[in-house]
């Protein structure tokens, strides 16, 4: 009677080499650019931003690998690899980046903090551990 919603595929979207949109592109799997972008690209998954492509938009994906040109601020939730042909002229917020020798970066960067409710789960158990270490020590004696 009612159908599921299909799992995006592993890559969802594919824009060619000699393709320009002007408008913003939105999708629940990843992205790949070779083409020519006017506006903001926005990813549940990955984006793939190839050395052929040119980005006039903000860009926001889970991760995002660039060889082209963004003019324009980035949001990775995970990882940020600038490849060594990475043009990246705008502001970049990220949880983590790895940068290629020969990639160019001019803008701010503020790293995304690891949320709270994480970090007590992970005291916590920490917490756990040390109440165990304790008790064992008091078994011995």
């Amino acid at each position: 009677m009612f159908k599921k919603k299909a799992a995006p595929l592993a890559m969802d979207t594919v824009l060619g080499e000699y393709t320009s949109i002007t408008g913003n592109i939105e999708s629940e799997g990843s992205v790949k650019i070779l083409g020519k972008v006017e506006g903001d690209i926005k990813a549940s998954g990955d984006v793939y931003i190839e050395t052929t492509s040119t980005i006039n938009g903000n860009v926001y994906g889970s991760n995002v690998f660039v060889s082209g040109t963004i003019k324009g601020n980035i949001l990775s939730k995970g990882l940020l690899h600038l490849m060594t042909q990475a043009r990246v002229y705008g502001d970049i917020e990220i949880g983590s980046i790895v940068t290629d020798e020969g990639a160019i970066f001019q803008g701010n960067c503020r790293m995304i903090e690891v949320s709270d409710d994480n970090e007590k789960s992970s005291n916590n158990s920490n917490k756990n551990k040390k109440n165990k270490l304790k008790t064992k020590k008091k078994l011995e004696d």
